[in-house]
């Protein structure tokens, strides 16, 4: 019998990927109700289960109201609303952790063949004991995908760790990895996945399959195990996650927008009946949407994966897909805007503050915030690239959007000057 291999590696760690809320390519639909779901908690709950009872004790020996913690523990340590995306904190802290496990390939194991039904047998019972091993990473989210070429299990976890200053349990895989008996810094979550792969070889022995020793390549997969799961990663997936983070920011920027409306004075409405700040901008962002609308549906769009240096391939899209397209590039260009105001703010705070002081933890989340807002960009630009026809309406389009808010602030800069001469004049009539 042909030995097989065992890749335990970090995954992407994409909850609408593993939970299916979306299907990409690589993903037979007909085959996702074959899936085996072992745990699908939401992060939030997650979260509040893991961490409110202690924050509210640390809170309570807290004497300076400032010292308090107001807002839910996800948000205080990432400053980010709960994402079913990886967020990554200024200290490199990851809300959460993801571990993509499996045994053999398409060719010994794929789903649907007798070899794939063995592997998913071993992977079920590596499952199983998991929480027991590891009693510091709190497991809210694991599936066995049978959809896909091979059967693979993701493991989506938030580490626990337990200290003697500030909150008493805090999200760090270090501490946590410290608890369970790994220790060695950097070292100490590679001596971890060692660990389990012996766990999972020793299963897989027992039920009559040999497992072959690891060759070295990226983490503890071998070059072709990376190629085949680099081909799952393709950029529709990536640009799909990015339109929802987007969505989920648009949508805490109405609600505010809303709130903020609802609380104007009397005095204030009156003022705002004749035209809004806030108007403005949703009168711009419509029309922006609209001159997106007018752009025709080019045939055999092109996509450049260059995530695992693939060439370029053609897709026809349909009416849905291509509007979604459009929606992206819309929330791009709003991204532009937010990393230029992101910059102003990111260099006023590093003009007025040193490292030494508070607000420096502000200017690093801001600069976080550009990261996440450049990703965006430089995902826009790719698409852009093959798609010289889309990249130039889509230019037209945000140019003729620039025109009219250099008319708006042209038109308020003139209103300004003429209630400031107003203001001169009746001054110097009173003086008189």
């Amino acid at each position: 019998m042909p030995t097989r291999t065992i890749s335990h590696c970090q995954g992407k760690g994409s909850l609408s990927h593993n939970n299916r809320t979306f299907i990409s390519k690589n993903v037979d639909a007909e085959r996702v109700k074959d899936n085996i779901t072992f745990i699908c908690q939401p992060i939030e709950e997650a979260y509040q289960q893991c961490f409110s009872e202690v924050v509210e004790r640390y809170n309570a020996k807290q004497k300076r109201d400032d010292r308090r913690i107001k807002t839910s523990y996800f948000e205080y340590a990432f400053n980010h609303q709960p994402s079913n995306s990886v967020i990554t904190a200024p200290d490199k802290r990851k809300s959460f952790y993801e571990d993509l496990v499996q045994v053999g390939d398409m060719h010994d194991s794929g789903c649907g063949t007798q070899g794939g039904k063995l592997t998913a047998e071993c992977l079920i019972e590596y499952m199983e004991g998991f929480s027991k091993r590891n009693p510091n990473f709190y497991v809210f989210n694991s599936v066995l995908h049978l959809d896909e070429a091979t059967p693979h299990l993701h493991i989506d976890y938030i580490p626990i760790g337990h200290y003697n200053r500030g909150v008493g349990i805090q999200n760090g895989i270090s501490q946590a990895l410290k608890e369970m008996g790994y220790t060695g810094g950097a070292d100490a979550i590679n001596k971890w996945r060692l660990a389990e792969r012996k766990v999972l070889e020793d299963i897989c022995n027992s039920r009559g399959i040999e497992i072959s020793e690891p060759k070295e390549s990226r983490g503890s997969m071998t070059v072709e195990e990376y190629g085949e799961y680099m081909d799952k990663i393709n950029a529709l997936q990536a640009q799909t996650e990015d339109l929802q983070n987007i969505n989920d920011n648009l949508e805490a920027e109405i609600q505010t927008r809303t709130q903020a409306l609802a609380e104007i004075s009397e005095k204030e409405k009156a003022a705002a009946e004749k035209e809004s700040d806030v108007d403005k901008k949703v009168s711009h962002a419509q029309k922006l949407s609209a001159m997106l609308g007018e752009i025709e549906n080019p045939a055999g769009l092109k996509f450049k994966n260059s995530m695992f240096g693939g060439g370029v391939s053609k897709v026809e899209l349909n009416a849905d897909a291509f509007k979604e397209i459009q929606n992206w590039a819309l929330n791009c260009i709003k991204n532009m805007h937010s990393a230029e105001k992101l910059k102003r703010e990111a260099k006023d705070l590093e003009r007025k503050y040193s490292r030494d002081y508070v607000p420096y933890a502000k200017y690093s989340a801001l600069q976080n915030q550009l990261a996440e807002h450049k990703d965006v960009i430089r995902e826009m630009n790719t698409v852009f690239k093959d798609n010289p026809v889309l990249h130039q309406n889509v230019s037209n389009a945000i140019n003729r959007h620039r025109a009219l808010l250099a008319e708006d602030k042209a038109r308020e800069e003139a209103e300004r000057k003429a209630e400031k001469a107003e203001r001169m004049a009746r001054k110097k009539s009173f003086s008189l």
